[in-house]
């Protein structure tokens, strides 16, 4: 079932979006192996969207658990869509260790740092479950930047609009298990060194809590990271 809902996604995007929807950078993401897929979220067609384009069949997704909270057609959509749920803004220990065993299993898993949707502006600050993620399981972490999804399906909207949507795949990295000089680092600066790669994908009007980092901050994030 989840190859049909990839399928049928695909071929609404390839219809309604025709001539206006692009992707770039696809040819970076790694098509075996664990990966941690970061994305910022701005819209609720960014969770159908995003897996159906990334080029791999084994992906998940952590969605909000309220989604799972009774049978019905939510619930059934979204746990056919390899969706599983996670409470939001805490430390869910049952969703981390789904996503470990996910990431491990070496498959990829797909999850939104932010945490929530954002309605409006740019970026929030991450939360610091991806940079946990990426610390424990030592995977490659591919940086997705989501443009125009806001635009196509705003909050209220019944119908999605037929507006420009790009889907940028940046160069993926791991955060290093220690900084250089062999200091610890923490969930939170891993979370914000992942958030920026995102940032750097987006114009800048949609970097928000990351339009601003100076040189030397930018630089300590960036050094958290290593290529793969």
């Amino acid at each position: 079932m989840y190859a049909v809902l990839r399928a049928l996604m695909r071929l609404v995007v390839r219809v309604y979006l025709d001539g206006l929807f692009s992707m770039e950078g696809v040819e970076r993401v790694a098509r075996e192996g664990g990966l941690l897929v970061c994305s910022n979220h701005a819209s609720t067609v960014d969770p159908p969207l995003l897996p159906a384009v990334l080029p791999r069949s084994d992906t998940w997704s952590m969605a909000k658990s309220e989604y799972f909270a009774r049978p019905g057609l939510s619930r059934w959509l979204f746990t056919h869509y390899h969706a599983f749920p996670v409470v939001r803004h805490s430390a869910d220990r049952q969703a981390l260790r789904r996503a470990q065993e996910i990431l491990s299993g070496g498959r990829a898993l797909i999850l939104y740092p932010e945490g929530t949707r954002v309605e409006s502006g740019g970026l929030r600050r991450a939360e610091p479950g991806a940079g946990f993620l990426a610390r424990t399981a030592s995977v490659p972490v591919q940086p997705v930047g989501l443009v125009g999804t806001r635009e196509c399906f705003p909050k209220g909207a019944r119908w999605p609009r037929r507006v420009p949507v790009r889907v940028r795949f940046g160069v993926p990295f791991r955060i290093r298990k220690r900084r250089l000089d062999g200091r610890r680092i923490e969930n939170q600066e891993a979370a914000d060194s992942i958030m920026l790669a995102i940032a750097d994908l987006l114009p800048e009007s949609l970097r928000g809590a990351y339009a601003e980092v100076d040189a030397e901050r930018r630089a300590e994030l960036e050094d958290l990271r290593e290529p793969c």
